[in-house]
């Protein structure tokens, strides 16, 4: 090992290359819990060093409200398995670190301990699991198989968490909606974000923004550029380059002057005023396509740019309407972001008199007593919302804001011109994009597309893919229609689908937060539970039912119905015949005696493969491609009412009639007999 491969070894975190395999060098026999190292130390002290175990792993219950789990993490586990071995300096530590009186022959025990003598079994790595079913099965040495049990766990826990959380995502998303992950900077640490970046790609996400990540496990990495980059310019005037090179010619043109003379002829197609536009945006966007041609994918919501028509006085009052006008805060345009709750300007009228003042089809309807958004439904939009007006109090009634969400400030009834707040913000960066877009079409090239990160995205998607449409025609630039719709802003399971009941045009989202710490559900619970030790089943007992575990050596089978799909999953002891296709077997529930039922399976599948035995890896590992084409296998097999987000149909994991009685004998053998007086 070079001494810069020792440095990163030593300061954790890097994936270094220990023995055979890439691994993280943080994961060691030191990454546990002390109380692993003083039980181990009690039971070479108490002779039993030569005592075979066996220990399952596994999880109560499925993450998300949901009814099925991803397994990930074996690779992990398995590279752990290779390199475990405690180093001199290990060894001195715990020599410092665990009591007195602790023998130095114990130290010495471990300094020769390695995995060897360890056989793990294992669903594949990427295979839907359910609840009580192991997931991992090891037996060797009870010394070594319970020092591994922390490492196994922090290895397997996070990691089935995020593959079954992108798994979720890909699900509401739809397969022909690309999916980035942008959570590094939201990630529970360095190691967070690597893992949530490796296991999202794993459950179905495209690409990462996570560079390292793509280094590391040759995930496609994706990006754009954040709000500084467009706010660092204030004029055209700081543009130092305006010159590109034509992509088949060679010829130089000026790419500002395109620009501009695009963005005029845009501003009348489009009914935006060059006036509504940032000067400094489009100086942002001219420098951003000089530097990425071929890649120019920009932002387009970093200003708000007021309407520059005049409105009518309140009152005698001389204060413009724009300084009194309904106001949303950040956290109410947070609250009303992401398709929740479409955002509108508003536009006021008397009941007895018509606005005619020429504005748009997007404006809003207030009137003295109601305020009507008035959407084009034709656009795919929200449909109309009414907010009921209350002289005492602002109710909004169909929305789900606060009545501090809006604020309307008038001293009478309602009767003001309300600026396009979200529209006009867009309205600057939709017609400098495309200004831009068009420059570099005239030197050959194609942008991307967009990136729309606040605001109702349901909205503003679709009047994004109308304007490139409208473009698309009136400049003679077919590939304009396919121009990449990218949204991000805070998004998660339900933005998705609230999206998509409002027929959004987004063709790519960018999610962080929501993956990445998994907001849902922080822990998965997976545990790890001695079951037999000598070849005898060892059981725990508890008041709630659900902490009882499944006592010995098991196996466990996945029996399909006959139209493909998984029906139910079998735990057998390991002495029982598998069950055959075509015969009936009794399933019956683990610990309810009246569930029960017979099972024709039309094919059986054995969950468990040896991975690990004599040291030594036994099965060729999968690609990070392979597993996450195996999830989407995987998921094929379930019923689509096991997989909806809501009320998912439970899936049955049940226990063969032998291991139920089995189970319940030992219960009534180990549970104390209580005594009345």
């Amino acid at each position: 090992m070079t001494d810069r491969q020792l440095q990163n070894c030593n300061s954790g975190g890097q994936f270094m290359d220990r023995g055979r395999m890439n691994q993280n060098g943080v994961v060691q026999p030191l990454l546990t819990d002390l109380y692993q190292i003083t039980m181990a130390y009690a039971y070479w002290k108490s002779g039993k060093i030569d005592d075979q175990s066996v220990f399952d792993l596994f999880f109560r219950t499925n993450p998300f409200h949901g009814e099925f789990t991803i397994f990930a993490g074996l690779e992990e586990c398995l590279k752990f398995l290779d390199s475990f071995h405690y180093s001199e300096s290990d060894i001195d530590y715990l020599r410092q670190t665990l009591p007195e009186g602790v023998e130095n022959e114990f130290f010495d025990y471990l300094s020769r301990l390695t995995a060897k003598d360890v056989t793990l079994y294992a669903i594949d790595e990427g295979t839907v699991a359910f609840p009580r079913i192991p997931i991992i099965k090891l037996e060797g040495p009870l010394i070594i198989v319970q020092l591994l049990e922390t490492t196994l766990l922090t290895l397997v826990n996070y990691a089935s968490l995020m593959a079954t959380n992108a798994a979720r995502y890909r699900m509401v998303a739809g397969k022909h909606v690309k999916l980035l992950e942008f959570g590094l900077r939201r990630a529970q640490g360095p190691d967070g974000g690597l893992s949530a970046s490796k296991y999202s790609y794993t459950g179905g996400f495209d690409g990462t923004s996570n560079v390292l990540a793509g280094k590391l496990f040759n995930i496609p990495v994706k990006g754009t550029h954040a709000h500084a980059y467009i706010t660092s310019f204030s004029g055209i005037g700081e543009l130092k380059t305006r010159l590109l090179r034509h992509k088949t010619t060679g010829t130089t043109g000026d790419l500002l002057d395109h620009a501009v003379r695009h963005r005029q002829a845009l501003s009348q197609v489009l009914d935006v005023s060059q006036e509504e536009s940032s000067e400094g945006e489009l100086a942002a966007m001219v420098s951003y396509a000089i530097a990425f041609p071929d890649g120019f994918m920009a932002l387009v919501d970093t200003y708000d740019v007021k309407s520059k028509i005049q409105s009518p006085k309140l009152n005698n009052d001389s204060e413009s309407t724009e300084s009194k006008v309904a106001h949303l805060d950040g956290n109410s345009r947070q609250q009303m972001s992401n398709g929740h709750i479409a955002t509108k300007s508003f536009q006021v009228k008397n009941d007895h008199q018509p606005v005619t003042n020429g504005t748009s089809t997007q404006d809003a309807l207030v009137s003295n007593n109601t305020i009507e958004s008035n959407f084009d439904l034709s656009m795919n939009r929200s449909p109309n919302t009414n907010i009921q007006w209350n002289s005492d109090q602002q109710s909004l009634n169909g929305l789900q804001a606060s009545t501090n969400s809006i604020q309307v400030l008038c001293s009478s009834p309602p009767n003001i011109y309300l600026p396009k707040y979200v529209e006009k913000s867009f309205r600057s960066g939709l017609l400098n994009f495309c200004a831009v877009a068009l420059a570099l079409n005239d030197l050959g090239y194609h942008a991307v597309g967009i990136r729309i990160d606040s605001g109702d995205l349901a909205y503003l998607s679709c009047l994004a893919r109308e304007t490139f449409e409208k473009v698309a025609i009136r400049f003679k630039v077919p590939w304009f229609n396919t121009l990449t719709i990218v949204a991000s802003n805070d998004i998660n399971e339900d933005t998705i689908l609230s999206l998509n009941e409002q027929g959004h045009k987004i063709d790519c989202f960018g999610i962080g937060t929501h993956l990445v710490t998994c907001q849902r559900q922080p822990a998965l619970g997976c545990v790890y539970k001695l079951v037999e030790i000598n070849g005898q089943p060892r059981i725990k007992l508890s008041q709630d039912v659900e902490k009882v575990t499944m006592p010995g050596h098991k196996n466990a089978f996945r029996l399909y119905s006959a139209d493909g799909h998984a029906l139910i999953d079998l735990l057998q002891k390991v002495t029982e015949p598998p069950p055959s296709v075509g015969q009936k077997v009794l399933c019956r529930h683990p610990f309810q005696e009246s569930k029960r039922a017979y099972v024709i399976p039309s094919r059986v599948e054995l969950l468990y493969k040896v991975y690990w035995k004599d040291g030594k890896i036994t099965q060729k590992l999968p690609t990070l491609e392979q597993v996450r084409e195996k999830v989407q296998i995987s998921l094929k097999t379930l019923r689509n009412d096991h997989k909806r987000t809501l009320n998912p149909t439970p899936y049955k994991v049940a226990v063969s009639d032998n291991l139920y009685n089995f189970i319940h004998d030992l219960w009534l053998q180990n549970a104390p007999i209580g005594e009345l007086s």
